[in-house]
């Protein structure tokens, strides 16, 4: 087994790896409670072979009468076994582990065995090597309860060392270095480090700070220790004094972030990130109090989700911040989990990844146990809530806590009932989800009276503080209001003519985002149950991509070629383009790729509102290579852009915060400008090279009109010399018709009835062909080119009613624009108010083949101007 090493993890998961260490610290009894049972003690011997990345252990451990043990050798090497006072050897068992009836007489162990350390890059958690010692794998024998740990090691020459201690002694015997140091409370296990480090220390009253850092990152560690004092100094004022005598920040070669009891492992690309000392310290330092010196009882893990509340969430929300790092947890949790989540908080044990599911359970333990810390706050009140964490850490140091003994102290502490504040959000599995309905508003005696429903879509009601604030010409009013009922009528009364209700505006409440909330971002990709890589068309670019494939595979994708995917397919689930291909361009258009670099750009599906669809482009694939590393720590983006692997260009796309609904738009107006001749129209559309002149269909004066400007261009443009240069385009005819317009101006076709038969005139347009006879009569006169702008019919009403572009023939497909962009800014809404208010709008291909129909048509006729 591999679940016992169990220091804390930093809060920025996203670029650390996660070895087999699991939840933040363990629970130790408490020092002024008698325990049932002696505690054991455990004294550890180590010496390293650094040349052969070896390292050879000892322990003494002795066992009082009437006790039984388990421990665990896993990974362990050459385990010998043997009682001290009979001499007897003890064999492991099969699965590695050795397990001891009790006895009435004391019995003394005496262990040895030896590790092996695995070269970088393999994820055990232990390195050792000539640039340093890492130990925070399986390296000592672990037993399935807590312990008093004494350690002694051998260091390499010019090596320091750090384990968990209040004091840490180097003795010197000879040529050794001896480290020698005491855990400062019941562990179920330790961790080491060591390495040629260069130690600073600073002072802050009774507490020595140290930094412990390679000499090639020294020029960092002053920082770290003035970010460390103003951290331990804020804590102690807010929570109470620093659990420990000494507090180390360390260094080691391997990628981790970890807190333990009296030390933080930071990996040396991780120190050397400009928002680490900034963020992620804070937090670490911040377990000492919250997972180390207070460990997590049975029950479940409130550690990660309290101190990224008091660490991450409050360091941005002091940056003017708070809203948007609280969206960003909601977008986390909808995209990683959604509806259908089978996942409590009390389920969340650890966020690491050896478990299923990393991720989701990451997400359940810090953003959602966050949030209900952050509306715990609000539900009691600053002054009720510190005191309560106040009076927690007096009565837990040193000891377990669970859910239970969170929600007594803060009970007592406000003397309110928070039984089903703490149940809603402990237990069930689903989060606050709700539409808002019925708006209105009306005046009363003076005053504009606002209404509307809360209408919760969860199969119970949840209880919740619901924020709302309503913006008024000159102000923003806002109040809370408790919502609790499935379908809840609430009224505000503000002094003035609100423009606009915001609900939830600065993400106060745990809940599922509206669909305008929602940018597309990379992590809904990322997280969707459903998703497809598509290769690209080109085969000169395919190899760009291969280097991403695998990992691609490996998240869960589905990898398809362009060729073989179906056009109907593309609504179900969400999907990334590798490069450029035609159901990319059918959808999004022509993008323009980077000349160099590699860059990803989420949309929303336009075919599947709740997924997304990436486009992504590389100029070779080192771009892709050195891009991919970097993508998951990116997930928050819509837009990336990316150059030798370093981040150039970091967006995200435009969404609403919080429900917004318009109330009254305020008046505007515009000049009325002076009324033109025609003379002057002319003389300003002239410039141009594309002239709209719209019409009703039915109305032969709009048609006069045509004709006069036409008339009047082509009179202009033959003084000027250039009478060839006029062209007539018209949506009456689509492309398959071209052949017969462009006989029947070149008078290759005779007479009007075979012109109107060729082009099947009746079929495609219908309307009467005396409204179009004149324009058509005076080009053919003149010679002046008409252009058939529109698409067939057929072809459009097949891929409305059967919803894709399956069922077109290669012939019908040519008649198509090829890029059609499908994701234009109002376009689908616009299209979606028309699509209601068909009589049956699901019938035929539904609003997908809707939208695509009337895409191919727009885009089509636009091809064609």
């Amino acid at each position: 087994m591999r679940t016992f090493l169990l220091p804390c993890f930093l809060f920025m998961t996203f670029f650390l790896s996660s070895p087999s260490l699991l939840h933040c610290a363990e629970e130790a009894p408490a020092s002024d409670t008698p325990e049932p049972l002696e505690l054991l003690r455990q004294d550890i011997h180590i010496t390293f072979y650094l040349e052969s990345a070896q390292m050879q252990g000892k322990a003494t451990l002795v066992l009082p009468p009437n006790r039984a043990l388990k421990l665990w050798l896993n990974e362990l090497e050459y385990v010998r076994i043997e009682i001290t006072e009979t001499g007897q050897e003890i064999a492991p068992n099969s699965d590695n582990t050795l397990t001891l009836a009790p006895a009435v007489q004391q019995r003394t162990l005496s262990l040895s065995w030896q590790i092996t350390a695995p070269s970088p890059g393999h994820d055990t958690g232990n390195l050792i090597t000539p640039q340093g010692i890492t130990l925070t794998g399986l390296w000592h024998p672990i037993s399935n309860e807590n312990m008093l740990f004494s350690l002694s090691a051998d260091l390499p020459p010019g090596f320091s060392g750090i384990t968990e201690a209040n004091e840490i002694e180097v003795a010197t015997d000879g040529e050794r270095q001896i480290l020698k140091a005491t855990a400062p409370q019941p562990l179920r296990a330790i961790n080491f480090a060591a390495g040629p480090y260069t130690v600073l220390t600073r002072q802050l009253n009774n507490l020595t700070l140290y930094s412990y850092f390679f000499a090639e990152d020294e020029e960092f560690a002053p920082a770290y220790l003035d970010r460390a004092v103003e951290y331990i100094t804020r804590y102690e004022d807010m929570i109470g004094p620093f659990p420990y005598k000494r507090y180390s920040i360390v260094e080691n070669r391997l990628p981790t972030g970890y807190g333990m009891p009296g030390f933080t492992l930071l990996g040396q690309t991780v120190v050397r990130l400009p928002f680490i000392k900034d963020i992620s310290l804070g937090h670490e330092i911040l377990h000492s109090w919250f997972g180390n010196a207070i460990a997590n009882d049975a029950g479940g893990n409130w550690c990660e989700g309290l101190t990224t509340l008091l660490a991450d969430q409050t360091y941005a929300e002091e940056k003017g911040e708070g809203a948007a790092y609280r969206k960003n947890q909601l977008l986390r949790y909808q995209a990683y989990i959604g509806q259908d989540n089978d996942v409590a908080v009390l389920d969340f044990q650890h966020g690491s990844d050896s478990q299923p599911m990393p991720q989701k359970m990451r997400v359940i333990g810090y953003d959602k146990v966050s949030m209900l810390f952050h509306a715990l706050r609000r539900e009691i009140g600053d002054e009720h809530f510190f005191a309560a964490l106040r009076q927690f850490y007096q009565d837990k140091k040193y000891s377990g806590a669970n859910w239970s003994d969170l929600e007594n102290t803060f009970a007592v502490t406000s003397d309110r009932d928070l039984s089903q504040f703490f149940s809603q959000r402990l237990s069930r599995t689903d989060i606050p989800s709700f539409t808002v309905e019925q708006v209105g508003m009306e005046q009363k005696g003076g005053n504009s009276e606002v209404s509307f429903h809360i209408v919760q879509q969860t199969e119970k009601p949840y209880r919740f503080r619901l924020p709302v604030a309503l913006t008024t010409r000159q102000e923003t009013i806002s109040e809370t209001i408790i919502i609790d009922s499935a379908n809840q009528a609430v009224t505000v009364t503000v002094p003035s003519l609100p423009i606009e209700l915001a609900i939830d505006p600065r993400y106060d409440l745990m809940r599922t985002l509206d669909n305008k909330e929602h940018p597309s971002v990379w992590m809904q990709f990322i997280g969707a149950e459903q998703k497809t890589a598509v290769l690209s068309d080109n085969e000169a670019t395919l190899p760009f991509y291969l280097p991403l494939i695998t990992e691609f595979e490996r998240w869960g994708c589905r990898l398809i070629k362009a060729k073989e995917l179906k056009n109907s397919e593309l609504s179900q689930g969400s999907f990334l383009f590798l490069g450029s291909s035609s159901h990319s361009r059918a959808l999004f258009g022509t993008t323009e790729a980077e000349e160099t670099g590699f860059s990803l750009d989420v949309h929303k599906n336009p075919l599947n509102q709740e997924q997304v669809m990436v486009l992504v482009s590389s100029s070779s694939a080192q771009e892709s290579r050195s891009a991919l590393p970097k993508l998951r720590h990116y997930g928050k983006y819509s837009r990336l852009l990316f150059q030798d692997g370093r981040i150039q260009e970091k967006q995200i796309a435009p969404a609403d915060n919080g429900i917004r609904l318009p109330l009254l738009k305020p008046a505007v107006g515009l000049p009325v400008p002076q009324v033109q001749d025609f003379s002057a129209i002319l003389e300003d559309i002239s410039q141009s090279k594309v002239i709209y002149v719209g019409e009703t269909h039915t109305d032969y004066g709009a048609h006069i009109l045509q004709l006069q400007v036409i008339q009047a261009l082509r009179e202009q443009l033959e003084q000027e010399g250039k009478s060839e240069g006029l062209v007539i385009g018209m949506e009456m005819f689509p492309r398959s018709s071209q052949h017969a317009l462009a006989g029947y101006i070149n008078g290759i076709i005779s007479t009007e009835q075979d012109f109107l038969r060729l082009s099947a005139y009746y079929e495609a347009w219908g309307y009467d062909y005396r409204m179009y006879r004149d324009i058509i009569n005076y080009a053919k006169a003149h010679r002046i080119p008409i252009i058939a702008l529109n698409l067939n019919k057929e072809i459009v009403s097949k891929v409305f009613k059967t919803g894709s572009t399956d069922k077109l023939t290669p012939e019908q497909l040519t008649e198509v624009a090829s890029d059609r962009a499908l994701d234009l800014a109002g376009y689908r809404q616009r299209l979606a108010q028309v699509h209601a208010l068909h009589k049956e709008p699901e019938k035929n291909g539904g609003f997908g083949g809707f939208l695509q129909a009337q895409a191919m048509w727009d885009e089509t006729m636009a091809e064609s101007v």
